[in-house]
C-alpha cells in the first residue's frame, strides 16, 4: 500500500496541475479577450513546463517504477496494469526531451494558434506563415528527441495512433481514394440539395446542442458546450468534457458537429474510472480510434434517416426548419464538392482527409516550402474535388490543427472511417439491424453497445488489437468501402 499511496499523492500533483492547464486552455479559446491573450499564454506556459517537469523527474520514475514492481501491482485489474505501463512508457519518451524546449514548443503552439485565428478571419496567410515555419522545425526537433531512430513523419503517426506508419496507412488511403474519386464525381449530382439557412443565436444553438447531446447519451450534466470558431472536445477532468461549436447560420453543418463532438464527449466520459481515478490526463496513441467514434455518431448514425425519426420534430422546432425530415436528410447526405473539410459531406470528407495527410507526409519526408503550401493545396483540392479554391482562408489556414503543432493528426480522421466501417458491420451481428433500432428511438442501445466494447478501455488497448479482438479481423478498408457503394450506388 506504501507504494500505492506515494505514487498516488504524487499523481494528485499533476492532476491538478492538468486540470488548471486544461481550463486555461478553454478560458484562452472561449473566453477570453483578445487583450488578455498574452499574458494567459505566459500562464499557461509555465504551468505546461511544471506539469512536464513533474511527468519526467527522477522522483516520478522511481515511485512508478516501485508501484509496478509491488505486490500491490499484481492485484490491479488488466485495465489499469496496462495503463500505468503505458505512463511508464510515456515518462520514459518525454524523459528524452530537454524541459526549456518543450517550455518553448508549448508556448509557440499556443501562441501560434492564437495567431491562426487572427489569419484565418483575414484571410492573411503571410501573418501566419513565419509561425507555421517555425512550428514545422520545432515539432522535427521535438519528435527527434522522442523518437531518434525513427523517421519523422512516422514517429508522428505513432505518437496519435500506436503503431500505425506510412507503410499501413499508403495503401489503405490509395484503396479508399480510387474508390471515392469515381463514386463522388457519379452520385454528387444526383441528390437534391436545399440550402437553408437561419441567423441563430448563441442561446439557441447551445439549446439544441443539449438536446441532441442528451438523445445521443452524452451525460450533460458532466459537460458543457462553448463557442469557437472550429469545433473541438477537450477534457479538462473526468467530470467536466466540455464541447465548443462554430456559431453559424448553418443547420446542417450545426448538427453534424454537435453529433461529432458528441461523440468524443461520450467515449471520454466512459473511460474505465479506475483508470480515471489513476490519471486526470491520458498520453492517448488511439486518436484514429477517437475520431472512430465521432465520426460513428455523426455519419454511420446521424445521417442515418432512421436516427432521425424519434427527434426530428423536436430539432425541426428548435432550429426553425421549414422541411420535411426526408428532405433534412436528403440534405445531410448531399455530395457537393466544396472546399471546407468540416462542412463535407461524409464521402468528400475523406478526400480531404487524404489531401492533408499527403501534404503533411511531404512536408516531413520531402521538405516542402511553406511559401509553396497554399499553392500545393490548391493543387490537390483541384485534382481531387475538381474545384477552385477562392482564397486561403477556405484553403490552407480552414484547420487549426498544424497551429497546434497537431502534424500527424489528420490521418486518424480518415482511419476512424475505416475502423467505423468494420464496427457498423460487426454490431449488425451483435445487435440486430441497427437501422430498427435508431426508428424506435434506442440509440442508447448502440451507445452502450460502443462503450462496454472500445470506450471503457480508454488507451490501454491499441486500436489494431481492440479491432482484431472485437472484428475478429486486422484492420482493412473493405468494410468501409461496402457501406459507402451501398448507400450511394443506391
Amino acid at each position: 500500500m506504501k507504494e500505492f499511496e506515494s505514487f498516488m499523492n504524487y499523481q494528485k500533483q499533476i492532476a491538478q496541475k492538468e486540470f488548471l492547464a486544461n481550463l486555461l486552455d478553454w478560458d484562452l479559446k472561449v473566453n477570453c479577450p483578445k487583450n488578455g491573450k498574452d499574458y494567459l499564454i505566459d500562464v499557461k506556459s509555465e504551468i505546461d513546463r511544471n506539469i512536464f517537469e513533474l511527468k519526467t523527474s527522477n522522483e516520478y520514475n522511481v515511485l512508478l517504477t516501485q508501484y509496478i514492481e509491488s505486490e500491490e501491482f499484481q492485484k490491479l485489474s488488466e485495465i489499469e496494469k496496462r495503463y500505468l505501463k503505458i505512463l511508464k512508457e510515456d515518462y520514459d519518451i518525454n524523459k528524452k526531451v530537454p524541459v526549456d524546449f518543450y517550455q518553448e514548443y508549448m508556448t509557440l503552439c499556443t501562441k501560434a494558434t492564437t495567431v491562426w485565428e487572427d489569419a484565418k478571419k483575414e484571410n492573411n496567410y503571410e501573418l501566419f506563415k513565419p509561425y507555421l515555419e517555425k512550428l514545422i522545425t520545432m515539432t522535427k526537433d521535438y519528435y527527434h528527441y522522442q523518437y531518434p531512430d525513427m523517421d519523422i513523419y512516422d514517429a508522428m503517426l505513432n505518437s496519435y495512433e500506436k503503431g500505425m506508419t506510412t507503410k499501413e496507412i499508403d495503401p489503405l488511403f490509395e484503396q479508399i481514394k480510387n474508390c471515392l474519386i469515381p463514386l463522388v464525381h457519379q452520385v454528387k449530382s444526383k441528390v437534391s440539395s436545399n440550402h437553408f439557412r437561419y441567423p441563430y443565436s448563441d442561446s439557441e444553438l447551445k439549446n439544441c446542442a443539449n438536446v441532441l447531446l442528451d438523445y445521443i447519451g452524452f451525460d450533460t450534466s458532466r459537460g458543457t458546450t462553448g463557442i469557437y470558431p472550429h469545433g473541438f472536445t477537450t477534457k479538462i477532468q473526468a467530470n467536466d468534457i466540455r464541447i465548443a461549436f462554430q456559431s453559424t447560420d448553418n443547420p446542417y453543418s450545426f448538427v453534424s458537429t454537435i453529433i461529432h463532438e458528441g461523440g468524443h464527449g461520450i467515449f471520454e466520459q466512459n473511460i474505465n474510472s479506475n483508470i480515471s481515478t489513476i490519471s486526470n490526463n491520458f498520453p492517448c496513441f488511439i486518436y484514429g480510434l477517437h475520431e472512430s467514434q465521432s465520426r460513428f455518431f455523426e455519419n454511420i448514425l446521424g445521417r442515418n434517416e432512421n436516427f432521425w425519426t424519434p427527434i426530428y420534430p423536436k430539432i425541426k422546432e428548435l432550429l426553425h426548419l421549414p422541411m420535411t425530415q426526408q428532405e433534412f436528410v436528403e440534405e445531410l447526405n448531399h455530395v457537393s464538392l466544396g472546399p471546407i473539410r468540416t462542412e463535407a459531406d461524409e464521402l468528400t470528407y475523406c478526400l480531404h482527409i487524404i489531401i492533408r495527410y499527403e501534404l503533411e507526409r511531404d512536408i516531413f519526408k520531402n521538405n516542402l516550402k511553406v511559401e509553396d503550401l497554399p499553392h500545393l493545396w490548391n493543387e490537390k483540392i483541384k485534382e481531387y474535388l475538381g474545384i477552385d479554391v477562392q482564397n486561403d482562408a477556405e484553403g490552407i489556414l480552414q484547420d487549426v490543427h498544424w497551429s497546434q503543432g497537431n502534424f500527424g493528426y489528420f490521418p486518424s480522421y480518415l482511419l476512424g472511417n475505416i475502423y467505423d466501417g468494420m464496427f457498423l458491420e460487426q454490431m449488425g451481428k451483435d445487435l440486430g439491424n441497427i437501422d430498427l433500432l435508431l426508428e424506435q428511438g434506442k440509440i442508447k442501445e448502440i451507445t452502450n453497445y460502443l462503450i462496454e466494447r472500445v470506450h471503457q478501455y480508454g488507451n490501454t488497448i491499441p486500436a489494431k488489437d481492440l479491432i482484431e479482438q472485437l472484428c475478429n479481423q486486422p484492420i482493412n478498408a473493405n468494410a468501409i468501402i461496402r457501406y459507402f457503394e451501398n448507400k450511394y450506388r443506391k
